[in-house]
């Protein structure tokens, strides 16, 4: 018997979420539903699943026989819209972040520690090989003890219905919305939980619409870690004509070291004492790339949630594994409003 789930969200995410289950999944799940407040995305959704029942009102939803739901709405929704899905009894995929303050994410925690339902977050890039690569070269001690972790986002500006993610109080802000996967991949490189965090940054340019509580448009952040390893990340959304995240990470170790860019299908390695002239290079299939938003990154994605709700597998990545990411780009925001250290 196919698995019956509903979408929640129509948007970029959400489109992606639902050409992937049609396309690789269609002999397992059932896409019976598609929840939208507004009808941007919408009818590009009905055309890749024909015929599909379209709810306005996720109340409506919520009281269908669905199995699972998928939540890609935006941030401010994704906590309210979780708690109501548990409370019915839905399983949960639901989009990063997993929450946009403390208090949301505390509360998702909670929920997702009672039910029986399985909760999983969608953060592909904890599916793709790329960053799994690093991760398995750090667990296996190939450059020592790690030291620090650091990344540089180039992220495009998008607009977005209602222009929802330029508003702090809506999106969480820039390093909420956008770097919180981020910040749950180095997190898992190292292993450890972030401690304390300062960042700084502002806004060099405005978009057309004169929106309060605009979000920063590029900040540099600094972080260390409970077991004293330490973090930096710089993000812009200007500087660079692209209308694709371009991500670079990295992670160095008192033996050596490890780099990537997301985008490419190779991980660079220094090796402590190795004189010779540059890095090991690790050429891996072009499967493996670490790109956001990549269907081979959903199909992954997806297969664990089903293999979780079907077969009883762990859900991979759960609240818990993603709770730090999210929380450190809250307390990030945080020292960017206030100017000065914040605890995570």
């Amino acid at each position: 018997m196919k698995l019956r789930l509903g979408i929640l969200g129509t948007g970029t995410r959400g489109r992606c979420h639902l050409q992937t289950l049609q396309s690789d999944f269609a002999n397992q799940v059932e896409v019976a539903a598609l929840g939208e407040r507004r009808t941007a995305g919408l009818a590009q959704a009905s055309e890749i699943v024909a015929g599909v029942h379209i709810f306005e009102d996720e109340g409506e939803l919520l009281r269908s026989d669905l199995d699972a739901v998928c939540v890609a709405t935006p941030n401010f929704t994704h906590v309210p819209l979780a708690l109501q899905m548990l409370k019915a009894g839905k399983h949960l995929l639901l989009e990063t972040p997993c929450g946009i303050t403390r208090a949301e994410c505390h509360l998702l925690a909670k929920a997702a520690g009672r039910t029986d339902r399985v909760v999983m977050i969608a953060n592909e890039g904890r599916h793709a090989p790329l960053f799994q690569q690093v991760k398995a070269r750090v667990d296996a001690g190939e450059i020592g003890r790690p030291r620090m972790v650091w990344a540089r986002q180039f992220v495009p500006f998008c607009t977005t219905s209602e222009d929802w993610m330029i508003d702090s109080r809506r999106s969480g802000g820039l390093l909420v919305a956008s770097s919180s996967p981020v910040f749950d991949l180095m997190n898992w490189w190292v292993g450890a939980r972030p401690a304390r965090v300062v960042a700084f940054g502002g806004r060099a340019t405005s978009p057309a619409s004169n929106i309060e509580n605009e979000v920063h448009d590029h900040a540099t952040v600094s972080f260390d870690y409970d077991n004293g390893t330490v973090g930096s990340l710089q993000i812009c959304r200007f500087g660079r004509e692209s209308r694709e995240n371009d991500l670079e990470m990295g992670i160095v170790g008192d033996t050596g070291s490890l780099q990537i860019r997301h985008s490419d299908h190779q991980i660079l390695q220094w090796r402590q004492g190795d004189n010779t002239a540059g890095p090991t290079v690790h050429h891996l299939g072009e499967d493996a790339t670490g790109k956001l938003n990549h269907s081979p990154q959903f199909r992954r994605l997806h297969a664990a949630f089903l293999a979780a709700v079907r077969n009883g597998a762990r859900p991979f990545p759960t609240v818990a594994d993603s709770l730090d990411g999210a929380l450190l780009a809250i307390a990030a925001e945080e020292s960017l409003r206030h100017g000065h250290a914040v605890e995570v």
